[in-house]
């Protein structure tokens, strides 16, 4: 959870689990940090795999792989914060967007059998 809000921040070279439920939801969610500029940097996907024993909605995928897109600032992420945060707008368009957190990576795919590539956005999200 957010930094002094629900939980003190997570030391440098420290760890803390979640420890959670899942119930009745399947699919791809987006986590990130909310500590200062890790917020920009520190994110990934939550894969919730259909239960044990029940099928996907769709044919199952020979293989999956996750691509998040991201955005880049050529500044200080808490500049960027700060400035939207003064105007009460979201930041300003990216200077460029990522893909897993490198700048323009291609992924080689093939038209064979079925590939389930999930998309989920990422960036600086001030709420």
């Amino acid at each position: 959870g957010p930094e002094f809000v629900t939980q003190c921040p997570i030391r440098p070279g420290g760890s803390y689990t979640y420890r959670f439920t899942i119930e009745g939801q399947e699919g791809t969610l987006w986590w990130h940090a909310h500590s200062s500029w890790l917020r920009a940097t520190v994110y990934g996907a939550l894969i919730i795999r259909p239960r044990e024993g029940e099928s996907y909605p769709f044919p199952k995928p020979k293989r999956e792989t996750a691509i998040i897109l991201g955005e880049w600032w050529d500044a200080n992420p808490i500049d960027v914060v700060r400035q939207a945060t003064m105007t009460g707008a979201a930041p300003n368009n990216s200077d460029a967007y990522t893909i897993n957190g490198q700048p323009g990576d291609l992924y080689k795919c093939s038209s064979k059998g079925l590939l389930l590539i999930r998309f989920e956005s990422s960036g600086l999200i001030l709420y």
